[in-house]
């Protein structure tokens, strides 16, 4: 209005200046003219205003920008907004056009509810309608809800569709685009849209051929492979991985590499992640490799692969615990196993005095434990769900370390009063007292094993998974599983708890008979090691008949399910079991090793039932009774050996031909 008075203010003042001098039609032509600036000026001024209060339906396309590389493939959002953020109206109309010499559209995906029809690709009709002369090409898909009028009753800004293309090959590094247009508004809108330029590179991309995998804890290794979309003739590929997810590198797993390499002409590269499975009962846990930015390529999805490792173990003491309301709770702040902290994974298992597996807990903070033992329910008289009043408890330790299993003795209890609140243990071994009672129960346990020897002649044997040997190399002897090769200055070394207590000690081999005198040279003696799984004759000095003459050997304990591999005809070997196993009616009255523990069994043959029927005969000598003899073919009263025990050898006469895996 003020400009309209100021240009009506100037013709007033021509129109006096010159009144005198311009005719009638002069004075109209000016008018005209007048008219004309006044009517530009106002549309000059309304415009914006009018601009600004219109109503838009805007689509546009994410990412703005995409870098790919011929071969590739790649995913456009197409995303929806309202400048007046109205989510209720009656729909839109899409179309988007592109270059199909340099892009072809794969298909649609994501697309949101209420679409009219499938996305329709077509060639480009009419044409040029995007004003861009190179694409050819468009694709069109529309939503609607003309009944109600409530598109997309969703927040705003709203994916409608991911579409998906791939970069052609055969082409040289340029750009292309992928542009926008409406076909359709709701009533009183106007259409907005923008598009996105896609930039094309010779280089080749690398995705992993899977986006995830899984596996099994005790599966150990998997591969795990990635490509490029061509093969690169010119240049390396490099790739950095980085590393995330609930798995902890090192301890959970390990990883081969964390860089994919890709020499000039390979397509393929591979990562292997082996498993290390702990034994901890615990939730799935995932390992994510995602690459990172790579050297003479570009990344192409999935560029994330995702690996689950699945847990499927039940812990080491893992018999099923009958949960009752009885109970008698444990506790400990200072549990250690030869000298160091019960570490994370460490169990403690509790068996009443029937053999009943009554309570148990997995290490999780670093020599801490509160474990449940439970009570028999007095209610079901035909089952044993645990311990009774002042039953003794007998407690075992699983050392994950070393997959041992130790049992709890004597001075290894360290009754202690605990928090403030939760008395020492009052008895050793610990007792199930009554329900709802609390002890404070520390545990120092160690993997030595003690084994008592008489004098005389012994036949023993030890649990210690160890070959220890004075030869410069390894002797070439079958071993249990997971034995340890250890090299000592003399055999003199490992039977050092027993120096000057021991005349000469004697093997049986597939070498033959063998001797070791410590009193010789060394050359003289032909019996260079001492190895778990064998048995050895050793002739203790009288004087072990005054004094307790004990053989202590410390390390990790072979497992029962240990082999050792037994040849045709007489072999001396060990017993590495954790059970003293027996079938007589009542325990044998011998010197057992320190953690072992006696097992009924019916008969004796079932301790043989890995080589049944490949063996004739087992004799034994011991202290208590001397020699002894079991014949599995003969009527059990025949046989006067009744137990297999730790510490003890055995003679055992193998008649398969081929070589046999004994375990107890």
């Amino acid at each position: 209005m003020v400009i309209y008075k100021i240009i009506q203010f100037k013709i007033d003042e021509l129109s006096i200046h010159k009144e005198e001098k311009m005719s009638r039609g002069k004075n109209f032509a000016v008018s005209r003219i007048m008219c004309i600036i006044i009517l530009i000026m106002s549309m000059l001024i309304m415009c914006p205003l009018l601009h600004a209060t219109a109503k838009y339906q805007e689509i546009y396309l994410m990412p703005e920008n995409v870098n790919k590389s011929i071969g590739s493939t790649f995913t456009i959002s197409v995303m929806y907004n309202v400048t007046d953020n109205d989510n209720t109206l009656t729909g839109v109309g899409v179309r988007l056009h592109y270059d199909s010499t340099k892009l072809t559209y794969l298909n649609a995906t994501n697309i949101a509810p209420k679409n009219v029809s499938i996305p329709l690709e077509k060639s480009e009709d009419p044409k040029n309608t995007d004003r861009d002369p190179t694409t050819d090409r468009m694709i069109v898909i529309a939503w609607a809800d003309t009944n109600r009028g409530e598109w997309p009753n969703a927040s705003l800004p709203y994916k409608l569709a991911d579409l998906n293309f791939k970069v052609n090959t055969g082409l040289a590094s340029g750009d292309t685009s992928i542009n926008t247009g409406i076909t359709s508004v709701a009533a009183g809108y106007y259409g907005s849209s923008k598009g996105t330029d896609i930039y094309i590179t010779t280089m080749p991309t690398v995705s992993w051929t899977t986006n995830s995998q899984s596996l099994a804890e005790t599966e150990t290794t998997l591969e795990i492979t990635a490509q490029l979309s061509y093969v690169s003739t010119e240049n390396d590929v490099t790739v950095p991985i980085s590393i995330s997810g609930t798995a902890d590198l090192l301890t959970d797993y390990t990883l081969s590499s964390q860089t994919l390499f890709f020499p000039s002409g390979e397509q393929t590269a591979s990562l292997s992640v082996t498993v290390i499975d702990d034994l901890l009962i615990e939730d799935d846990e995932t390992i994510e490799l995602v690459m990172g930015t790579p050297e003479n390529a570009l990344t192409d999805l999935p560029f994330i692969h995702t690996i689950t490792i699945e847990n499927i173990d039940e812990g080491h003491f893992k018999t099923p615990i009958n949960i009752t309301t009885q109970s008698v709770v444990f506790y400990g702040d200072n549990f250690s196993i030869n000298g160091d902290l019960a570490n994370k994974g460490d169990e403690l298992g509790v068996f009443d005095p029937d053999g009943i597996l009554c309570g148990r807990v997995i290490i999780e903070e670093i020599g801490m434990y509160v474990l449940t033992v439970y009570g028999d329910d007095l209610t079901t008289e035909d089952i044993d769900e645990g311990a009774t009043n002042n039953d003794d408890l007998t407690f075992k330790v699983w050392d994950l370390s070393s997959s041992s299993e130790l049992i709890v003795s004597g001075e290894m209890f360290s009754p202690k009063e605990l928090f403030g609140s939760i008395p020492a243990c009052e008895h050793t071994p610990p007792r199930w007292t009554a329900n709802n009672d609390r002890w404070g129960l520390n545990i120092h346990i160690t993997s030595n094993q003690v084994i008592t020897l008489t004098g005389g002649w012994n036949l023993f044997s030890f649990s210690v998974n160890k070959v220890y040997h004075d030869s410069e190399n390894p002797p070439t002897i079958a071993t249990l599983n997971n034995a340890t090769f250890e090299k000592v200055d003399s055999l003199a070394d490992v039977l050092v708890s027993i120096n000057d207590k021991y005349e000469i000690i004697r093997n049986f081999d597939i070498n033959g008979a063998q001797t070791y005198d410590p009193e010789v040279p060394s050359f003289f003696n032909t019996l260079n090691y001492l190895a778990a799984g064998y048995g050895y004759w050793i002739k203790m000095k009288d004087i072990c008949d005054e004094e307790e003459c004990q053989l202590t050997l410390s390390g990790a304990r072979a497992n029962p399910s240990d082999k050792l591999e037994l040849r045709n005809g007489w072999n001396l070997i060990g017993c590495w079991h954790t059970h003293a196993q027996y079938d007589s009616a009542t325990p044998p009255s011998v010197a057992l090793p320190s953690q072992v523990d006696f097992v009924k069994v019916n008969d004796l043959k079932e301790v043989f039932d890995s080589i049944d029927k490949s063996y004739s005969i087992v004799r034994n000598f011991d202290d208590d009774q001397g020699a002894s003899t079991f014949d599995p073919n003969v009527p059990s009263f025949f046989n006067t050996l009744h137990y297999i025990g730790p510490g003890y050898g055995y003679w055992i006469k193998i008649t398969a031909t081929e070589p046999i895996d004994f375990n107890y």
